[in-house]
């Protein structure tokens, strides 16, 4: 894809996540509209309107409805699920995806949402949740979490990162977006091409003890 197919499909995923949940609502019939209102949108720009008239129509096409269809199914934004079955199936049947752990009031847990938060859109092929721990019992336990904010991050069902409070993002409240970024991008859950899973990774199901020897912003025990 050139920079400027990319530039344009940016932009388009951008309308996307700004529309929210109206485009949830649609039918498969009216992704036509979609575009229609995207072309509306460079009407005043007449440079960026040539630019995408000059373009591989059938490709870009392709990719805006690839891009709606991620959107539809939750990608682009950071949703917070309300119990362990939803964090189970997401994980089980998305190839990438990222989880964070968190408890209402704690501080920490709320910069971390807003650092993922940052992040979503600009990755919209992983999916982003959140759950919070006292809906999540059995997960806390299996994976043996002990401090939060937790994140962990699974490709195809499989532990390849785990950021367990700040420590590895500089231990500072003020640790960037790109900080957190570099994270996951080292771990292969936000890159396009499939990185190497750390060997020996379980499953999200597996029981065997995780338990890591960690700064104690909160304590299960």
């Amino acid at each position: 894809m050139d920079a400027t197919t990319t530039k344009v499909l940016d932009s388009y995923t951008d309308v996307l996540i700004s529309k929210g949940e109206s485009i949830r609502e649609r039918d498969d019939d009216n992704d036509s509209v979609d575009d229609d209102e995207f072309l509306e949108l460079l009407e005043g720009d007449s440079a960026a309107l040539d630019a995408f008239r000059e373009m591989r129509m059938q490709e870009l096409h392709s990719q805006m409805k690839a891009a709606k269809r991620l959107h539809d199914t939750g990608h682009g934004t950071l949703k917070e699920v309300a119990t362990e079955k939803e964090v189970l199936e997401i994980t089980t049947t998305t190839k990438y995806s990222v989880v964070h752990f968190f408890h209402p009031g704690f501080k920490r847990c709320e910069i971390m949402d807003s650092r993922l938060k940052s992040l979503t859109a600009k990755h919209m092929g992983t999916r982003f949740i959140s759950v919070n721990v006292d809906n999540a019992t059995f997960l806390v336990v299996r994976l043996a979490i002990q401090v939060l904010p937790c994140v962990i991050c699974f490709i195809d069902g499989k532990e390849v990162l785990r950021l367990v409070g700040f420590e590895s993002l500089g231990n500072s409240d003020d640790f960037t977006s790109d900080m957190l970024e570099y994270q996951l991008q080292k771990s292969g859950v936000i890159q396009r091409k499939l990185g190497k899973l750390r060997e020996g990774s379980p499953a999200i199901l597996n029981f065997a003890n995780k338990a890591e020897s960690e700064d104690d912003d909160f304590d299960w025990d």
